[in-house]
């Protein structure tokens, strides 16, 4: 595993190396501002979406960069009333870093492009993307006037007064004050496991231990006729948000951790005395065999087939989006053995339980490129997905067809709620409502359609978190905007992060755990950190005056 997260860093070094040149490459040609572009083909204005008038088709090319992404358009009924609507009919590309560092590169670039909102090249989208603003001026000023929110387009004008990119969802302070939003971490207990033991306290370390110490004694089997293993945590590989199972931020978060110092600047959370102390807590139960032997090695397949099994008493989940299938098939086959959120490791010094809610940044961004063959459509299109008529499409589809209105929201079928909620994968498959999600407002279907958006082994966890969901606009973007040498000492700190937590994790003794730490401190101290921080604290006091 050492191993691979080297050739990733080595992979990642590279990119940022070659952003430079890249960026340079792809914005040699394209159309740069509203003189350059074709002149709108319809009269606008700022009332009225342009897709209503605009009845030209067009198809266009939108490029995802995640590996995983395997999603088609036309055959699930929401991107077809999209098509109906909008005239634009997509052909969907996936690929990873070194796809989109090729397209850039050659400057072969697709017509819509969306990445990670924390991927290097969304810093350079002036050199590859049209300004959104530019283009909602020219072709859709109602993208502006009434579809995006107010908030979001404040966060997102660069110094330059432009808006290169739109994330998905963004969560703005309204947002989080309307309510509805939802945790995305949790500490999943088998329910009948649990209350065997008499419902075990496990928020302190000795009632952590104690609790695995007596789920071990237990011998439960799993479907599989193995003992259950008392603990387990989310997978340590490339695809999870959190690389490191749940030793980057989830622990953390769990006990209250602060994200900010007392006077608002970036907090160590690594070296924080209580995140050590849970951290040696984690090493005692590997060293008395009550966690997952494979904790570090363990693949995304290894983990789901756990899960589907039932072959933990506890789950530390980092991501509990990742987990419906799995959690669906046990949870539907054994009803009475289903995984429920419970109080997991918490402060020792008082500090609450603080969650991270998607904030202000979102995840994704959605960009239109300078290549894009018909711009006046591609921003239509985004208009659209963006609009909150767009959103009701891309989540419930047609009233009176696939929803009616109830109490003034969009209610599902209820076949097709009840398919949603069972059998998410054979529902985004089929259906595909709630699926084509890179422009999709997460607060907005949550009002609409509270817990009942999630498949039903997630309804409990999900409600479980929204005590704790707090905004953390100050940290929004924290590395995006890095210079290309803190960049680079950033890249090569998580990889020494990656193998110090490994060290730990597989310490004989608190010694070594302490020892492993040194070396970690010492590692960043000389590779940049104090710089980076430096950086970190400019963008977290940028972002403080953009939301002023």
């Amino acid at each position: 595993m050492i191993k691979a997260r080297k050739n990733n860093m080595k992979k990642s070094i590279i990119l940022l190396t070659l952003v430079a040149l890249v960026v340079l490459l792809a914005g040699c040609g394209g159309k740069k501002t509203s003189e350059e572009l074709p002149d709108s083909t319809i009269k606008v204005n700022g009332d009225t979406p342009s897709w209503k008038n605009d009845k030209a088709t067009a198809e266009l090319d939108w490029y995802i960069n995640f590996d995983w992404f395997a999603q088609t358009w036309g055959n699930d009924v929401s991107s077809k009333y999209i098509t109906k609507d909008t005239g634009v009919s997509i052909s969907y590309l996936g690929g990873s870093d070194d796809k989109l560092n090729t397209m850039m590169a050659s400057g072969d670039l697709p017509d819509i492009i969306t990445m990670d909102g924390n991927n290097p090249f969304v810093k350079d989208a002036d050199k590859f993307a049209i300004p959104l603003d530019v283009l909602a001026k020219k072709y859709d000023p109602y993208f502006l006037d009434k579809a995006a929110k107010p908030e979001t387009l404040k966060f997102f004008t660069r110094d330059d007064g432009h808006i290169y990119g739109y994330p998905n969802f963004s969560n703005t302070k309204s947002d989080y004050e309307k309510g509805g939003i939802y945790g995305n971490q949790a500490f999943l207990v088998r329910k009948d496991i649990y209350e065997q033991l008499g419902k075990p306290d496990m928020t302190t370390p000795e009632g952590f231990i104690s609790a695995l110490e007596a789920a071990q004694k237990l011998g439960t089997k799993d479907e599989l006729g193995k003992t259950v293993i008392p603990i387990g945590v989310s997978p340590f590989t490339e695809e999870n948000p959190e690389k490191n199972g749940v030793f980057n931020r989830t622990l953390a978060d769990f006990i209250g951790v602060p994200m900010l110092t007392k006077d608002g600047k970036y907090y160590d959370r690594y070296t924080d005395a209580d995140f050590q102390k849970w951290l040696k807590v984690f090493v005692d139960a590997r060293q008395k065999g009550l966690a997952d032997r494979d904790m570090i090695t363990m693949t995304k397949d290894d983990k789901d087939a756990r899960l589907t099994n039932g072959s933990y008493f506890a789950y530390f989940a980092s991501d509990l989006n990742g987990e419906p299938d799995p959690l669906s098939v046990w949870g539907k086959e054994h009803p009475d053995k289903e995984y429920i959120a419970v109080n997991g490791p918490a402060s020792t010094i008082g500090n609450k339980t603080v969650l991270p809610g998607t904030s202000i940044e979102g995840w994704t961004q959605t960009f239109i490129t300078k290549n894009a063959k018909n711009p006046q459509k591609a921003m239509e299109l985004v208009t659209y997905l963006v609009s909150e008529y767009g959103n009701n499409v891309m989540n419930f589809g047609r009233e009176g067809e696939t929803y009616t209105i109830k109490d003034g929201k969009p209610v599902l079928n209820p076949d097709l709620l009840e398919f949603k909620q069972t059998d998410p994968a054979g529902f985004e498959k089929k259906v595909g409502l709630t699926t084509h999600l890179w422009l999709q407002d997460s607060a907005l279907l949550s009002r609409q359609m509270g817990i009942s958006q999630f498949p039903k082994a997630l309804q409990q966890p999900k409600k479980w978190t929204q005590d704790y969901v707090a905004p953390q606009f100050e940290l929004a973007s924290l590395d995006v905007y890095l210079s290309k040498e803190s960049s680079r000492n950033k890249e090569k700190i998580d990889q020494n992060w990656a193998q110090t937590i490994a060290k730990i994790l597989d310490a004989k003794s608190d010694s070594e755990v302490d020892q492993a730490m040194n070396e970690f401190i010492q590692y960043r101290k000389d590779n940049g950190y104090d710089k980076l921080v430096e950086e970190r604290n400019n963008q977290i006091a940028a972002n403080v005056k953009k939301l002023q």
